[in-house]
């Protein structure tokens, strides 16, 4: 598939599926995905149509996005965000919150008929995260949360994006995360503490 093309298409759809600002954020993310590809070694034409593509279905209402969401246990290349969609249902008091990702990369399979599993399900879990992410979708995860139009995210955060490794940033960015969710009194996705109690766990056994 010619992604440089595809990120021309979502590029020019953004805006007749979201807002403006929610526009300017997925850019934004899409920008900063790139960098981070580019660090890591991931193609960044790929991470560049993720983030463009992660908070494309956001602003749809509640029912469209769920009923775009379901469609996955139908649909070939889907499996991983079939899986999402079913751990989705079970976090009762944020479902709501995160189903978007599954919604766009269903919209993404039946748009632009974009197959690559990796990166429908990188932005499937932009939000959720998992256990097991690959590199693509951590950095997907990473920009999302480090976009430095977000309010939380202060210029010494931005520059992590320079120097910690990817599972250094993924920590940071899930921990930024939950904190904020938190002050907001939010409710958080189990799987985003599971994997965050993980990793913080790994990183201080000797």
């Amino acid at each position: 598939m010619d992604y440089g093309s595809l990120e021309t298409l979502i590029s020019e759809r953004l805006l007749g599926c979201c807002k403006a600002s929610r526009a300017e954020h997925c850019v934004s993310v899409a920008v900063l995905a790139v960098k981070l590809c580019r660090r890591f070694g991931v193609d960044p034409e790929k991470g560049s149509v993720c983030g463009l593509a992660h908070d494309a279905m956001k602003d749809k209402t509640l029912r469209d996005q769920w009923d775009l969401a379901r469609k996955a246990r139908y649909i070939p290349h889907l499996e991983s965000v079939a899986y999402a969609v079913a751990q989705i249902e079970g976090e009762k008091s944020f479902a709501d919150k995160i189903i978007h990702g599954p919604a766009a990369a269903v919209y993404m399979r039946e748009e632009f008929q974009l197959e690559d599993e990796e990166m429908l399900e990188a932005i499937a879990l932009h939000s959720s995260a998992a256990a097991t992410m690959s590199p693509l979708a951590k950095i997907i995860f990473i920009a999302d949360k480090l976009e430095p139009r977000r309010p939380f995210v202060t210029e010494a955060e931005s520059r992590m994006a320079d120097c910690l490794d990817i599972d250094d940033l993924l920590v940071k960015s899930l921990g930024m995360s939950i904190d904020w969710l938190r002050r907001k009194n939010h409710a958080i996705a189990q799987s985003t503490v599971d994997l965050y109690n993980a990793l913080t766990m790994r990183e201080s056994t000797p």
